[in-house]
């Protein structure tokens, strides 16, 4: 073929497509008419500026309207779905923004994005059972992701699959070595299990470089505990309440030892 008339051809082609969809069917258009919630570009680009701009203030509840307004506009677009998803987690709305995070797992080009948010959305509402979904899902989505172990790991956890989370905790480390909550997962895990000598192992490692780890300093106190080692298990956890206070596990444990 020659080049000089394909180069003119192609034009001619592309312009009599776009003519044939947008002229010969007019209908097209007319069905784009039919959300009573439809929005120019223009306006939605004002609109989404407007969201980020309160949101950045602080003004979440503001930002509300025209997120919901672009959602509404647009309920495929992902975008929009998860900036209204972070408005809602933001209010602590996690009834609103679960299914808002849902929808952007199944919307997203990239919905590993939403995760872990999903499974907080409804751990923070009580749904365990949906929680743990979620991380299951969001993991499958990369099952080499660390982060992504660690979260479900943590979701079998709660569900007392402790001998699952622990192949997955050591699945995590064999990547990340280096991920102190990977192995403190797993010396919980271990723990659960009677594997006193290598959960104690484990937590020694984490603590030798953080001696301050609230969450390893908690484990020991538990470990300790269980091998009736009371007073080694209330200094361990006297050191956690101090780095964080509010730490109501070991606000618990300590009651329950000093009990004894």
């Amino acid at each position: 073929m020659d080049i000089p008339f394909f180069r003119f051809a192609l034009p001619i082609a592309i312009l009599y497509f776009y003519w044939n969809i947008l002229v010969a069917n007019p209908w097209i258009e007319e069905a784009a008419d039919t959300n009573p919630n439809a929005l120019s570009v223009t306006k939605s680009q004002e609109l989404l500026a407007t969201s980020k701009k309160l949101v950045q203030a602080g003004q979440l509840r503001e930002a509300l309207a025209p997120s919901l307004q672009l959602y509404k506009a647009f309920p495929e677009n992902y975008i929009y779905i998860q900036e209204l998803a972070r408005i809602y987690d933001s209010l602590g709305q996690y009834a609103d923004s679960a299914p808002m995070w849902d929808r952007f797992l199944q919307t997203s080009p990239t919905p590993i994005d939403g995760c872990p948010m999903a499974g907080f959305a409804y751990e923070n509402m009580g749904e365990p059972d949906e929680a743990f979904k979620a991380h299951e899902r969001c993991w499958k989505f990369e099952p080499t992701n660390s982060d992504l172990i660690f979260f479900y790991a943590r979701a079998l956890e709660r569900k007392g699959e402790y001998k699952r989370a622990a192949e997955l905790y050591e699945q995590g480390m064999k990547r990340a070595s280096d991920y102190p909550d990977l192995r403190i997962g797993l010396a919980r895990a271990q723990l659960q299990t009677g594997q006193f000598a290598p959960a104690r192992k484990n937590l020694a490692l984490v603590l030798e470089s953080r001696p301050d780890n609230t969450d390893a300093l908690v484990t020991s106190g538990l470990l300790y505990a269980r091998l009736g080692l009371v007073k080694a298990a209330v200094q361990e956890l006297e050191h956690a309440h101090r780095m964080s206070p509010g730490y109501k596990e070991a606000e618990v444990l300590l009651g329950q030892l000093r009990m004894r």
